[in-house]
C-alpha cells in the first residue's frame, strides 16, 4: 500500500527540482576544532515542487491561506495538531486551519512526526543536522530532544538518508516559521521524527519517548498525514468522515480498526486511509499521556476541491487540533514510585473491587469519576489477583496511556477475565479474591544489567520486537538472584534466549508503589 503512495510522490516530484543532501559532517583536519566546525544544514528537498522556492511568493501564499481562515475559540490548551503534507496548491488551504490555531502562541520545540516515503527502517529516524533550511530561513534542531529520544527509545537512530529526500516534515516548516517565528514571535526548535513501522508497539515506544521529553516543557506535537488516496470525490468524503470520527475518539486502536475496516470495504481505488497512520497514532498516544482530552476537527477537503484537481481520483486532507481542557495534573519526574497516600490507595482498591464485581456479575464497566489530581494523572499500573495466596490473574500496562483511576479499572477487568493463563473469574470466586495494585514509575533505560537492583527494580527486557516484564515482587517471591531473574525474564516472559540480557537485549528498570486488600470473605 505504502509503495503506491511512493509512486504518486515520485510523479509529483517530477514536476520540480529535488535537491538531495547528505547529513554527514565533512571530515575535519587535525588543525580544526569542534568549536569552529560549520553547522550542518539540511537543505530543502522539495522547494519549487511542493511549495514555492521564492521567499516572497512562499510568504504570500501562506499569508493568503491563513488570511482566509476565521480564528475559532480554543476549548483548552493546544497540545497537538494533525496536518496534511501534500503540495501546497492542494493541501495548504486545509493546513492553514490548524496553523491558525498557533498564532499568538509560543513553543520552545515543535516535534513533527511524519511517515517516511522513500527509505525503510526500524523504529524512528532522527536528523543529525544542526539546522533545517527553507526559503524563509533556517530552523534550529532541538539537539537535546534528539539525544533524549536516542536514549529513551531503543530503536531510535539518526538516519539522514531517510530525511534527505522526505517532504512530510519539510512542508510544515514554512507554516511554522510564519506563525511562530514571524510577527516578532519567539523562534522555535524542530524535533523531526520519521517512521515506517506503524505497529502499536513502535507507536507506543515513540509516543512514550516523546511524552517523557515534552513533559514540563513547551512542546507542540505535529502529526503529518494526508488521508484517503485515490478514490472518487464522493467516496473520499465518506471514507475520510469515518476516519476523522475515529480520530475524535483519541483511541489509536479505534483508528487502526476503522482504517482496516475501510480498506476491506471494497471502495474502488482506495489505496490507503491515512498515509501517516503511524504518526497519527503516535501523536494521539503522546497527547493523551500529556493530559489531552479533546479533539477538534477544524477542516476537511480533498484535492478535488481545487481547480487543478480531478474528481475521479482524489487525496483527502484534514486539519485537526488536540487540546487539554483540564488543568494538567502535577507529574513527578522522579524515577521512583510511591507518592500515593493511604486514602488514594484505598480509593483505587475500592475501584478495582467494584469494577470486577460489576463486570463479572453484569458484563458492564464501572463508571469512575474523581477530582484528585494524583488519580487523574496518566500512569502505568498492574492489577494482580490472588485466591488463597495463589496467583489468579495479573494484567497491566507499562505505558501511562490514561488517568490512573481509569487504568486501574480497565486492568482490573483484564486481570479478572482476560489473563490467558486462567479461566475468567466467576461470581462465586469474588468473595475470596485478594487484590494488589502496583503503580509504576516511568521506565528508565539502563546501559548495563549491572545497574539493575532486584531489591527495588522491576525490569523490562526488549529485543527483536519481543518484550517481557517482571514486577519487583517477582524477585521477592521467588528468591532468585539477579542473573537467574534476568534469565527467566528473557526466556519465560519474552521468548528470548535465556542469556539475551547479556547479549545486547535492551533493559529498562522501574519502581512500583504496591498496595493490596485482603479477600472480603475472610
Amino acid at each position: 500500500m505504502r509503495g503506491i503512495v511512493w509512486l504518486l510522490l515520485a510523479a509529483v516530484l517530477a514536476l520540480g527540482v529535488v535537491t538531495c543532501v547528505c547529513g554527514c559532517r565533512a571530515p575535519q583536519g587535525p588543525e580544526e576544532s569542534e568549536a569552529n566546525a560549520a553547522p550542518v544544514v539540511r537543505a530543502p528537498a522539495v522547494a519549487g515542487a511542493f511549495y514555492p522556492a521564492d521567499p516572497k511568493e512562499l510568504a504570500d501564499e501562506i499569508g493568503k491561506c491563513l488570511g482566509q481562515v476565521q480564528p475559532t475559540e480554543a476549548p483548552g490548551q493546544l497540545v497537538a495538531i494533525i496536518v496534511p503534507h501534500a503540495g501546497y496548491i492542494y493541501s495548504a488551504p486545509v493546513a492553514a486551519y490548524a496553523y491558525r490555531q498557533l498564532e499568538g502562541k509560543q513553543f520552545d520545540t515543535v516535534a513533527v512526526i511524519a511517515p517516511s516515503h522513500h527509505v525503510a527502517f526500524e523504529g524512528i529516524a532522527l536528523s543529525s543536522a544542526d539546522d533545517w533550511s527553507t526559503p524563509l530561513g533556517q530552523v534550529p534542531v532541538d539537539r537535546a530532544g534528539c539525544e533524549a529520544l536516542l536514549k529513551s527509545e531503543a530503536k531510535a537512530a539518526v538516519n539522514d538518508a531517510a530525511h534527505a529526500p522526505e517532504h512530510a516534515v519539510e512542508v510544515q516548516l514554512p507554516f511554522l516559521q510564519t506563525v511562530l517565528a514571524g510577527h516578532g514571535g519567539k523562534a522555535f526548535e524542530l524535533l523531526p521524527v520519521l517512521m515506517v513501522d506503524f505497529s502499536d508497539q513502535n507507536c507506543q515506544a515513540a509516543a512514550k519517548a516523546l511524552a517523557d521529553y515534552a513533559r514540563g516543557k513547551s512542546v507542540l506535537l505535529v502529526a503529518s498525514s494526508d488521508m484517503s488516496h485515490y478514490p472518487s470525490y464522493d467516496d473520499a468524503a465518506k471514507v475520510d468522515a469515518q476516519t476523522l470520527k475515529a480520530i475524535q475518539t483519541m483511541d489509536p486502536k479505534q483508528v487502526a480498526a476503522t482504517t482496516e475496516k475501510l480498506m476491506r470495504s471494497g471502495v474502488p481505488n482506495l489505496q490507503t486511509c491515512l498515509c501517516g497512520e503511524g504518526p497519527v497514532k503516535t501523536v494521539l498516544m503522546a497527547a493523551k499521556m500529556l493530559g489531552a482530552d479533546k479533539v477538534q476537527i477544524l477542516r476537511y477537503a480533498n484535492s478535488g476541491d481545487v481547480a487543478a484537481g480531478k474528481r475521479d481520483q482524489v487525496v483527502g486532507y484534514g486539519a485537526v487540533a488536540i487540546y487539554r481542557t483540564k488543568e494538567a495534573p502535577a507529574v513527578t519526574q522522579s524515577s521512583e514510585a510511591g507518592e500515593l497516600d493511604k486514602r488514594q490507595q484505598q480509593r483505587l482498591l475500592a475501584v478495582a473491587r467494584e469494577t470486577i464485581d460489576k463486570y463479572v456479575r453484569t458484563g458492564q464497566t464501572l463508571k469512575v469519576e474523581d477530582t484528585d489530581p494524583a488519580l487523574l494523572r496518566p500512569s502505568a499500573a498492574f492489577v494482580t489477583l490472588r485466591e488463597e495466596g495463589v496467583l489468579r490473574g495479573c494484567i497491566g500496562s507499562l505505558e501511562p496511556e490514561r488517568p490512573l483511576i481509569e487504568m486501574v479499572r480497565d486492568r482490573a477487568i483484564s486481570a479478572a477475565v482476560e489473563d490467558p493463563r486462567f479461566p475468567a473469574v466467576s461470581a462465586r470466586e469474588l468473595p475470596s479474591l485478594e487484590i494488589e495494585i502496583s503503580v509504576l514509575s516511568p521506565l528508565r533505560r539502563v546501559a548495563s544489567y549491572e545497574e539493575v537492583d532486584i531489591s527495588k527494580h522491576g525490569i523490562v527486557v526488549e529485543s527483536g520486537g519481543r518484550r517481557g516484564v517482571f514486577l519487583p515482587q517477582v524477585a521477592q517471591e521467588t528468591g532468585w538472584d539477579r542473573d537467574t531473574l534476568l534469565s527467566h525474564l528473557c526466556q519465560d516472559k519474552a521468548g528470548l534466549a535465556a542469556d539475551a540480557w547479556k547479549r545486547g537485549a535492551t533493559l529498562y528498570v522501574f519502581t512500583v508503589q504496591a498496595f493490596s486488600s485482603p479477600a472480603p470473605g475472610r
